[in-house]
């Protein structure tokens, strides 16, 4: 069997390259090991090795400028407070792609942050009564996880999505300019859109100061928000029931009015059926809902960093 020369490429498989090129057939990786001329050479092209620059894990705010440069890309910045779901739904996220859900109007195309995005799968693992998830996000990281989608005329978009420690939102709806707020302000300035994590499980267990500290993390958003959509995702979903019904009703009215451009959605890692709304459609339709509201992404502050134009993998092309 056809193979690539890239060990973490499963072309061979799946049909998709790891390096997001639309054609794997047509990568110099594949063509390395496939193209009839080079058969007895299975290594790695000089020029491309040369030009690789490519780790695959998250990426930081400093090297975000170096993969979205082929496009504009909007930034999804995701809030809530620690052990709300934020990574879990990240691993839900991708997990569903890897086995072949699909987002409305778009085609998984590889990604740059593909080491990261296979530590996040390979840490979730959902049986049918319980969820291991994967480990919580230091409080020191701020790192963004890459999605190349191509639309139903061929052309890419670059999605990045944040993910930092879920202390450093709490800290930052106290004080906005305290020193451990941060990776909280970057997110908050840089990103496009924002998906703001509510916690069905602590709404139950903490009740009015759970609900409390939601507003509170709402509040920030709403500052300097601008025209910027938010969504509200309720986490572990599948105990809403649970939830105390003014807690709820006023939660949901209090979040109304204070945004503009919003949407809700249940979300869960339990399945009650297969499939199930909550856990395999409705990860999903959260990205599908905010790409549909940014139709301008905004510019991200950052140095430029300039790169080689025989980058393969930081210079991908648009088909239109």
């Amino acid at each position: 069997m056809a193979k690539c020369s890239n060990k973490d490429c499963a072309a061979h498989k799946t049909l998709m390259c790891h390096n997001g090129d639309p054609d794997y057939q047509k990568c110099p990786y594949w063509l390395a090991t496939n193209n009839p001329k080079s058969r007895n050479n299975t290594k790695t092209p000089k020029a491309f090795k040369k030009a690789l620059n490519w780790t695959g894990d998250p990426l930081s705010f400093e090297e975000i400028n170096s993969v979205v440069g082929r496009n504009s890309a909007f930034t999804i910045g995701i809030a809530g407070r620690a052990g709300a779901g934020k990574t879990t739904f990240l691993a839900m996220v991708f997990t569903l792609l890897q086995k072949g859900y699909a987002l409305d109007g778009f085609d998984f195309a590889g990604s740059e942050t593909l080491i990261g995005w296979d530590y996040l799968y390979d840490r979730l693992k959902v049986y049918q009564t319980q969820v291991s998830f994967p480990d919580p996000t230091p409080l020191e990281y701020c790192r963004f996880f890459h999605l190349a989608l191509r639309d139903e005329k061929g052309v890419l978009k670059d999605v990045l999505i944040s993910d930092a420690s879920g202390e450093v939102f709490t800290i930052w709806a106290t004080d906005r300019d305290h020193v451990n707020a941060g990776n909280a302000r970057l997110i908050y300035q840089t990103s496009s859109a924002f998906i703001l994590f509510i916690d069905c499980n602590d709404l139950i267990a903490r009740k009015g100061r759970a609900k409390a500290d939601i507003i509170k993390i709402a509040e920030m958003l709403k500052y300097n928000l601008r025209d910027r959509p938010v969504i509200a995702v309720w986490s572990k979903s599948d105990k809403k029931s649970e939830v105390h019904e003014s807690i709820l009703s006023s939660l949901e009215e209090e979040l109304l009015m204070m945004f503009n451009n919003f949407h809700q959605l249940d979300i869960s890692n339990f399945s009650s059926s297969q499939p199930d709304p909550l856990v395999h459609a409705n990860n999903l339709k959260v990205i599908d809902w905010l790409s549909k509201q940014i139709p301008r992404p905004i510019e991200l502050v950052s140095a430029t960093v300039s790169h080689s134009e025989k980058d393969h993998f930081l210079n991908f092309k648009s088909h239109e």
